[in-house]
Order: structure tokens, then C-alpha cells, then sequence
């Protein structure tokens, strides 16, 4: 419905918009089915991981994503233990989170 309404002059000169709308709501769009392909999400989970323990910070991690019982629309982590930096009193947590969390 979006996409249908964006290209019409007489509402953006309605609404006073002075923007692409049909580029917008593609972006929006592509942004929205890409959110949806958990191989994506797989390859974003295991990067951080990664990118925390270049960074010194290998107790910070994503759950261990489970490949072969993934797909675009599934995806498989194994089980981690752990405690919420949010419930956490430990020292390193506003270090972990920026500032707090």
C-alpha cells in the first residue's frame, strides 16, 4: 500500500514532503525481507562473537549458531548459560555496555 501511495504527487504536495518516497519505502522494504533471512542473521551472530574476542571481550558472545538445522527461515543456536549484563553487579558491565545498561 505504500509503495502504491508513494509515487503520487498530489499526496506528497498534501503531506509538504520534499522526499523520495518511493526510494524510501524500498529501502524500507529490502531492510524489512533482509531481517527476514536468518542466514543473514547467522552471519551477523557469528561475526560478533568474533569481533568481541578480537576485541578482548570473549565472554561477551552470541549463542554457537547450529548450521546444518539453519535455513533462510530458521535458525538454530545451542543453549548458553549465562547472566543478563542488565541483572549483572560485576565491575567490567558499563566497559561491556558503553556506559549502562
Amino acid at each position: 500500500m505504500l509503495r502504491s501511495l508513494a509515487p503520487m504527487p498530489m499526496y506528497q504536495k498534501s503531506k509538504g514532503m520534499n522526499t523520495d518516497l518511493v526510494g524510501l519505502v524500498d529501502a524500507w522494504g529490502e531492510g524489512f525481507v533482509n531481517e527476514l533471512d536468518y542466514r543473514a542473521e547467522a552471519k551477523a551472530t557469528t561475526e560478533f562473537s568474533r569481533a568481541m574476542k578480537e576485541r578482548g571481550l570473549g565472554s561477551v558472545f552470541a549463542p554457537e549458531v547450529v548450521e546444518e538445522l539453519s535455513s533462510m527461515h530458521v535458525l538454530t543456536t545451542k543453549w548458553v548459560d549465562g547472566e543478563r549484563l542488565s541483572d549483572s553487579d560485576a565491575g567490567d558491565v558499563p566497559r561491556l555496555c558503553g556506559s549502562t545498561c
